[in-house]
C-alpha cells in the first residue's frame, strides 16, 4: 500500500513530532504545521489526503479550520484531536464531526491508535 499525504496541525510541538514520526514510520509522507495558520498556507499548496487537526489552538483553532478545509477539498479526511472535551457547555470533539470531520479521538491516545484512526479514513489503495 502507498502511503497517504498527511497533514498534522497541532501547536504542542512535541505531539507534533511525536504523531509525525508515527505516521511516517506506518509509510505516509507527513507535513507537520504547528499552527492553524500555517496548516491552512499548507493544505493550501499541498492538499491532503487525510488531516489529523487540533481542535484547541491559539491562533485558528480546528473549529475554524475543519470547514475551511472541507470547503477547499471536499474528499479530504479529517481527523479531530483534541485534549479537552468539554469548553463550557459545549463538546468540542461532538461539534467537529458536526462540522465536516470524519472522525475523532481524544487526548491523550497511544500513537499506535491515532495510527489505526488515521488509516482507517484512507480509501484502501
Amino acid at each position: 500500500m502507498a502511503g497517504a499525504n498527511i497533514l498534522v496541525v497541532e501547536d504542542d510541538a512535541e505531539l507534533l513530532q511525536l504523531i509525525g514520526r508515527a505516521l511516517e514510520a506506518a509509510g505516509h509522507r507527513v507535513q507537520l504545521a504547528p499552527s492553524g495558520e500555517a496548516g491552512l498556507r499548507q493544505f493550501q499548496a499541498d492538499p491532503p489526503d487525510l488531516v489529523v487537526c487540533d481542535i484547541v489552538m491559539p491562533d485558528r483553532d480546528g473549529i475554524e479550520l475543519i470547514p475551511q478545509m472541507k470547503a477547499l477539498k471536499d474528499e479530504v479526511k479529517i481527523l479531530a484531536i483534541s485534549g479537552r472535551q468539554m469548553i463550557g457547555l459545549l463538546d468540542v470533539l461532538n461539534l467537529a464531526l458536526q462540522l465536516g470531520a470524519d472522525s475523532t479521538l481524544p487526548k491523550p491516545f497511544e500513537l499506535d491508535n491515532l495510527v489505526a484512526h488515521a488509516e482507517a479514513l484512507l480509501p484502501a489503495r
